[in-house]
């Protein structure tokens, strides 16, 4: 499903796509996962498009300084490979049994090549200029990058670090609620990957928890939803993983209850559910995007928010739901969106 950015501005369903409340440009950041690029490798193309300065952090992290956008980072997605580097680990068992390390070394790179990606995090962009960041994925499918349908090891994902229109909780709640309404026909549309979906980083918000988010009576303040959801989800492995929004309105509270997370507070939706399908021709970043465009386009339309809220509700109620049938409910609704 093809969507023309343009005409929906036009339109006038999407008054705050490119701009906050505040008229100032709303910005996505990228994570990227891959595999088959070497870090370098990777930095200097991104450069090539982007401009800035490397930086060599440890043998697994890579920084890219003074782009046009700030600053990307390049890392071995492996949290444990990085803290055995920052620790000079191989360095001290090199010491303790000779050339260990070179060994070790080996099996990381092995290792990496088949089931640990790289990853690229690009800094904020404007969302209007995302088509800049479809260039990068050109260039490394053009290099050789692989993604996830290029094995069944390759659970890689692309993570989208949406900047909400503003930090009302109304608006950030709305289209948090329109994504929980249209979740099961946006993963069928994404095609996500057998080995993503048996992950443990994309789970399911638990049923009780999105009966009690899709009330349209659920009118919580900042310090309610923080709490409901923290109770209800105390991880980061959700498909739209809220903890770093949360993070950014209130750190001391959200690291008070999970005090071992790794987050970063910032004001996002972190929407981390689409495959990285790199390697794959005519594949980009903003036709992955237009899915959460959808999203949005429901947020904006009150009348079929309303009730495609109520009746989602019903049919979380109900013994006998079934997700295919809702399915096709939203396919519905969604082409009367657009």
């Amino acid at each position: 499903m093809q969507i023309k950015y343009q005409e929906i501005i036009e339109k006038k369903h999407l008054p705050t796509l490119f701009f906050n409340n505040k008229d100032k440009p709303r910005h996505v950041g990228i994570e990227i996962e891959y595999s088959n690029l070497s870090l370098e490798k990777s930095a200097k193309l991104v450069s090539d498009i982007f401009g800035g300065n490397l930086h060599k952090i440890t043998k697994y992290e890579l920084e890219l300084k003074d782009t046009k956008y700030g600053n990307f980072k390049f890392e071995l997605d492996a949290q444990l490979l990085q803290k055995m580097q920052t620790d000079n680990l191989f360095d001290k068992l090199s010491n303790i049994i000779g050339s260990v390390s070179h060994s070790i070394d080996d099996i990381v790179d092995k290792t990496s090549k088949r089931f640990v990606p790289f990853e690229i995090a690009a800094p904020p962009i404007p969302i209007k200029d995302l088509k800049e960041a479809d260039k990068l994925v050109e260039t490394l499918r053009l290099n050789g990058a692989l993604g996830t349908t290029h094995s069944l090891y390759y659970a890689f994902g692309v993570h989208f670090n949406i900047e909400p229109p503003s930090q009302n909780i109304e608006d950030v709640l709305r289209l948090f609620k329109s994504f929980l309404i249209i979740q099961k026909w946006i993963e069928l549309q994404s095609e996500v990957d057998i080995a993503r979906k048996v992950s443990p980083y994309i789970n399911d918000f638990p049923k009780e928890y999105i009966k009690k988010i899709i009330d349209l009576e659920y009118k919580p303040t900042k310090e309610e939803f923080l709490e409901d959801y923290i109770k209800y989800n105390p991880t980061r492995n959700r498909i739209l993983d809220m903890l770093p929004q949360l993070a950014f309105w209130d750190e001391k509270e959200v690291r008070k209850h999970l005090p071992k997370e790794k987050i970063n507070p910032r004001p996002t939706y972190h929407y981390r559910l689409p495959n990285s399908k790199v390697n794959l021709f005519r594949w980009n970043l903003s036709q992955e995007f237009q899915l959460w465009v959808i999203v949005e386009i429901l947020a904006n339309n009150e009348k079929i928010f309303n009730k495609m809220s109520k009746e989602f509700l019903i049919q979380l109620d109900s013994p006998l739901f079934n997700k295919n049938e809702w399915i096709e409910q939203c396919h519905g609704y969604i082409t009367d969106l657009l």
